[in-house]
Parts: C-alpha cells; structure tokens; sequence
C-alpha cells in the first residue's frame, strides 16, 4: 500500500518483494517462513523404532526441509511404507484408466485419453531406462510386465483391424 509523506502529500512506492526479476534474495529484506501448525493431540503417537522411510535424514538435507517433511509425515498420518512397486501401481492404474480400460471409481467409464496414456507409458518407461541396474529381480520383472501390459493395450486400441480382418463396405 502507498505510503503518504504528511508534509508533502507525495506518495513513495515501497518494494517488499523478497526477490529480484533475476531470482536472487533482495538485500535488507528480511523472510520469515510461515510457522508450521502444531500436530493435533490425537495424532501424537509414541515414537517407535521403525522410523518412516521419509525420516531418513542425509547430511546435506536443509533444515527447514527436514521440518516440513516432518510436519507434512505427522499430519498425513502415513500408515504403509512406501516402496517402488507402489509407484509402479499408481503408474500403471493412471494408465489404465487412460486407456478406458478400467472404471473411474466416481464417474464411471471414461473415454480414453490416448495423448496422457502414451505419456505415463512414456514415463515408466523412462524410469525403466534410468532405473537400469539399480533394481531388485523381482522389480524389475515387475516393471517389465507392467511396461509390456500397457504397450500391448495401447497398440490394440490405436491400431486399425487387424490385417486379416475384412473390412467394412467389401
């Protein structure tokens, strides 16, 4: 908001933004992070010795990360570990519900959006490519065949007749 000097009645425009055009930390501007909300009363649980995967902490992770993943653990209330399948899984339902071959659970059948099924295709397959080596046995074969599911689905919905197939008008 413009501030008046009394004695002139001239307005001055102060800048409070916290960064400059280029991104950088304006000089004398002071930031103060919001304050995170303490966790409700019935979420307070005794610590036990089987810590969530996302308190790992490495020596390079910023404190204010650390809290805020912290913060964001206590209330999402995670209750399974998350591990790599789970990802394939969400991945690979995304995927079918793209391709119309399974219901929305809320508004039911679904035309196919071929364009974001290709996609998420696409991307397990990246993550096939980058993953190379650093994967279990049987994750691997899990991404494999989840991989070649979704292929063959999305060959068999764009892909015109077959060719032995007769076609309609002769």
């Amino acid at each position: 908001m413009p501030d008046k000097h009394p004695e002139t009645d001239e307005v001055r425009v102060v800048d409070r933004r916290r960064f400059t055009t280029e991104g950088e930390r304006r000089a004398g501007v002071d930031f103060e992070p919001p304050a995170l909300p303490p966790p409700p009363a019935a979420a307070t649980k005794p610590a036990t010795s089987s810590a969530p995967a996302s308190a790992v902490v490495t020596a390079d992770e910023d404190p204010q990360s650390r809290e805020a993943r912290q913060a964001y653990d206590r209330q999402a209330g995670r209750r399974a570990q998350l591990d790599f399948e789970t990802l394939l899984r969400s991945f690979a339902g995304t995927a079918m519900l793209q391709l119309g071959l399974v219901e929305d659970p809320v508004h039911g059948r679904i035309p196919p959006d071929l364009e974001a099924a290709r996609e998420t295709i696409d991307m397990l397959g990246l993550l096939e490519e980058k993953t190379r080596g650093n994967l279990t046995a049987g994750e691997q074969r899990f991404l494999e065949d989840v991989l070649y599911q979704l292929r063959v689905s999305f060959v068999a919905l764009t892909s015109g007749p077959k060719s032995g197939a007769p076609k309609a008008g002769r």
